[in-house]
């Protein structure tokens, strides 16, 4: 029985699988988020920190280390139970030189060993708009275009096929699955049933288990109104210490609720993103079985 690395990436339904499936499955032993076993985290942080961007924060690989706390982890597993460790920070942009960087992929099997990958994408301009709510607000926020800008390098990460073949050179294609972020939320059942599959548990319960959730919301409209108003007028003080307990938790109740927030990316970055990530997302859909034109993906 494999264990398993969920890797990401981001803001495609991972909190809703980390909590409502792996961490709730009584087939799985989650070694991951949302409360992560200590041994196993300290042996991914000494994978995914050797591959830093910025040697400053570059730690040395410690391979032997990495695979006995490793194992330590394992030791915790009860029988009959499908080890899983799920971060996305393993997809993380600082941690890759570029999308067919093989340090992290190699460097990962060299603890882990023998394993079933799980790797979920969305559309990726349906991606960086969600990833542009999600770090641009409050104090943070930042126009669309300015964010983009500084940016840019880091969004070239999601030609998903080229990261999942580096994947799959080590660990093998048949321990690698794509899964499609836009299946969860069309089908949670049948997108859990998927999961289930390829990891070896119970795909019944798995479906049980995610129907109806969802979480991890992104903020509302009112809320990103806030940020930018805040952010034009300099808004730098933290007034809410400066104010009664009860009259600041009804203005943020008022300030989340509502229709949640939306974005969408100037035309011009559009263009630029799809010609970018068309050819690989042709790939992805040959080489994965993946219906990447019912979901409208740039191809």
């Amino acid at each position: 029985m494999l264990p398993v690395v969920h890797v990401g990436f981001h803001k495609c339904g991972s909190t809703t699988l980390q909590g409502a499936l792996f961490d709730r499955h009584p087939q799985v032993e989650n070694l991951g988020e949302p409360h992560e076993n200590a041994n196993a985290l300290k042996a991914m942080r000494n994978v995914w920190e050797s591959c830093h961007e910025n040697p400053r924060k570059r730690a040395p690989f410690d391979p032997d280390r990495g695979r006995a706390l490793w194992q330590e982890a394992l030791a915790t597993v009860q029988p009959g139970r499908v080890p899983v460790f799920s971060k996305e920070t393993l997809t993380l942009s600082e941690f890759y030189t570029e999308p067919g960087d093989e340090r992290l992929p190699s460097r990962l099997h060299a603890v882990v060993g023998p394993a079933r990958i799980v790797i979920v994408v969305r559309h990726q301009i349906s991606l960086i708009e969600s990833l542009y709510l999600y770090q641009a607000k409050g104090a943070r926020y930042e126009a669309v275009d300015q964010w983009l800008k500084s940016r840019d390098g880091a969004l070239r990460l999601y030609r998903y096929n080229t990261v999942a073949d580096s994947f799959a050179a080590r660990f093998g294609r048949e321990n690698v699955a794509v899964f499609l972020f836009e299946d969860m939320k069309s089908d949670a059942a049948g997108f859990a049933r998927q999961v289930c599959n390829f990891i070896g548990v119970d795909a019944e319960q798995g479906a049980q288990l995610i129907r109806g959730e969802r979480r991890n919301k992104r903020v509302s409209q009112r809320y990103l109104v806030y940020s930018k108003l805040r952010k034009a007028l300099g808004m730098y003080i933290p007034f809410g210490r400066m104010v009664p307990e009860a009259a600041r938790q009804a203005f943020n109740d008022f300030i989340s609720a509502g229709s949640e927030a939306r974005v969408r990316l100037p035309a011009g970055w559009i263009t630029e993103l799809e010609r970018y990530f068309r050819d690989d997302n042709r790939r992805l859909a040959r080489e994965w079985g993946l219906p990447l034109e019912k979901y409208r993906y740039p191809l």
